[in-house]
């Protein structure tokens, strides 16, 4: 029955999103840093609290979704270096990364070759490394 009216009152709202996740993250940080640290923290861990809760509830979707993609823009390329770097780390047995010294393209190899030729796939430069 709650279950019911709640998602009657959620109707034509927003809801939640990863930014929304990312701020309640924070707020929980700011949190725990104020009650040890700098109370003044958390002030501000309770205005990103009420302004979760704000988004979560607005109906004017369009600018939620705005500042949505323009937090993506700035989380998409920190998640792909994790990611790479999570992924580096797991083949560190079996894979050489480097960089193309013309164009910076990140590249990988098999550990264990010796002095190897590569051709980047970008730009085509050939250059010598050792794996």
């Amino acid at each position: 029955m709650f279950f019911q009216k709640f998602q009657r009152f959620m109707y034509g709202r927003y809801g939640s999103d990863g930014f929304s996740f990312f701020l309640l993250l924070l707020a929980l940080v700011c949190t725990f840093l104020g009650s040890l640290f700098f109370w003044p923290l958390t002030l501000l861990a309770d205005a990103v609290y009420i302004y979760t809760v704000f988004r979560m509830f607005s109906r004017n979707i369009p600018a939620r979704q705005r500042e949505y993609y323009a937090f993506l823009k700035v989380w998409g390329p920190v998640k792909s270096w994790f990611a790479l770097q999570k992924r580096k780390f797991s083949e560190r047995k079996y894979t050489r990364y480097f960089k193309c010294p013309q164009c910076k393209q990140q590249l990988r190899a098999p550990r264990g070759r010796g002095k190897i030729e590569v051709t980047c796939q970008r730009c085509h430069h050939v250059f010598i490394t050792k794996t």
